[in-house]
């Protein structure tokens, strides 16, 4: 059976390359996509001949908690969207990077975490790349998508549905125009893994993310249960 038949999924930076092609793939394996956007007007996707003009939810950073109705009727929520000051080290690139690509993506998975219930086979995906183990050459957003990654280990202990993270090579888009995967073949990569029940999801050509993604996922989630306890204890 085609992943998610039927059931509406969201993705976060909708207009960017891979937020379009993962709406894509949704939508071939029969999901009702959900495009959540901070630009303006419908997103639009091209299936062969025919033009599908997708669900497009407008929502801008700092503003997730008003996408709380929306999310309760989510089955998929990925969060993927995300800013990338390369060069950048003044204050404000620093502000920007930590809200965008860390509190922002954190304050929509507290949401959606609160309204998943046991069973009911929600998801939540979240896309850390790469750069939580290896260098990016951008130094905030290096420290920004760590801390992420740091968090989502954290709070998938006690989640009640299931947490996949997307750790993602270099793929071309505005972020990285020198990225060399296609995002359509990243996207398609994704939903594979997805489909085959990974919770870590490595799309790279980098050996060395597929050998310390796992080791680092592993520590930190010893560590985090060793010196944490369960909330309400």
């Amino acid at each position: 059976m085609p992943l998610f038949q039927g059931q509406r999924c969201a993705v976060t930076g909708a207009s960017g390359s891979l937020g379009r092609a993962l709406l894509h793939a949704l939508h071939r394996q029969g999901a009702i996509p959900v495009a959540l956007s901070s630009s303006p007007g419908p997103i639009r996707l091209q299936d062969g001949d025919q033009e599908l003009e997708i669900e497009t939810i407008a929502w801008k950073v700092g503003e997730e908690e008003a996408l709380r109705p929306q999310l309760e009727s989510l089955q998929l929520l990925v969060i993927n969207h995300g800013i990338n000051r390369m060069g950048a080290r003044d204050a404000q690139s620093t502000a920007d990077s930590l809200e965008v690509n860390l509190s922002s993506a954190l304050r929509l998975m507290e949401l959606f975490l609160q309204s998943a219930q046991p069973g009911d086979g929600r998801e939540l995906w979240v896309n850390t790349s790469e750069a939580e183990v290896n260098p990016a050459f951008s130094p905030l957003y290096e420290i920004s998508k760590r801390a992420l990654g740091q968090l989502v280990s954290l709070r998938r202990i006690d989640a009640v549905c299931t947490v996949r993270r997307l750790v993602l090579g270099p793929f071309r888009s505005a972020l990285n125009p020198y990225g060399f995967m296609r995002a359509s073949g990243v996207a398609a990569a994704v939903l594979r893994q997805a489909a085959a029940g990974r919770e870590l999801i490595i799309v790279s050509p980098n050996p060395l993310t597929w050998l310390l993604m796992p080791l680092t996922c592993w520590g930190r989630e010893r560590y985090y249960r060793w010196f944490t306890q369960r909330p309400g204890q």
